[in-house]
């Protein structure tokens, strides 16, 4: 993981929250990554259904490789549509079609891209700073700290909370690593009476 500029861990927290609050959701409620797609103007595409992608290409994708990719971002003109890789698990989806949310968001501008098929332009890298950031981002967005705190003091189950939220529950417990939420809960526990309930995702 690299080193983030000063501010920017907070900064995507705000940003999370704007998009709740522009979406008409509440702080800690759950963000499909599939209905900010549609605010940002992102058309969703399953792989199989890009047009002119040829056979070989297609079977490269879905049968020979799929664990080689799980989404990517192109360009029709000025639309950005992202194609998914169906064959993962909702979480994977949501959690990928995040990430290139994510760098749309923060304007990244790709250092390699390719044509596609009929005029589609495709997105093959960033830079690893980017693509560092485009992850942190897509966790903020899915899983706030507003939320993760909620699922802690609710004592809230790990299967259950990754349902409500759409990730797996290794994200789940990563971001409550990562974000430093496990151990702020843990520091508030022992201030606490005895009996007071945490569940410990770590």
């Amino acid at each position: 993981m690299s080193e983030f500029r000063r501010g920017f861990k907070s900064w995507c927290e705000t940003v999370s929250g704007q998009f709740r609050t522009a979406l008409g959701l509440p702080a800690s409620a759950a963000l499909p990554a599939g209905k900010l797609a549609v605010h940002l103007g992102v058309r969703v595409l399953d792989v199989r259904k890009v047009p002119g992608l040829s056979a070989a290409a297609l079977r490269q994708l879905t049968v020979t490789d799929p664990g080689s990719w799980s989404a990517m971002l192109v360009r029709f003109g000025n639309e950005p549509i992202v194609v998914m890789n169906t064959a993962h698990s909702p979480a994977r989806q949501a959690s990928s079609l995040m990430h290139e949310c994510a760098h749309l968001i923060l304007n990244h501008e790709p250092v390699e891209a390719g044509q596609v098929a009929n005029g589609l332009l495709m997105v093959s890298g960033y830079r690893p700073q980017q693509e560092d950031e485009a992850d942190w981002l897509a966790g903020a967005l899915l899983l706030p700290r507003t939320a993760l705190l909620v699922i802690i003091q609710s004592g809230t189950l790990p299967h259950d909370a990754a349902q409500t939220y759409g990730v797996s529950e290794d994200m789940l417990r990563m971001r409550l690593n990562r974000t430093g939420v496990n151990l702020q809960a843990r520091r508030g526990l022992a201030s606490r009476p005895r009996g007071t309930a945490y569940n410990s995702m770590a």
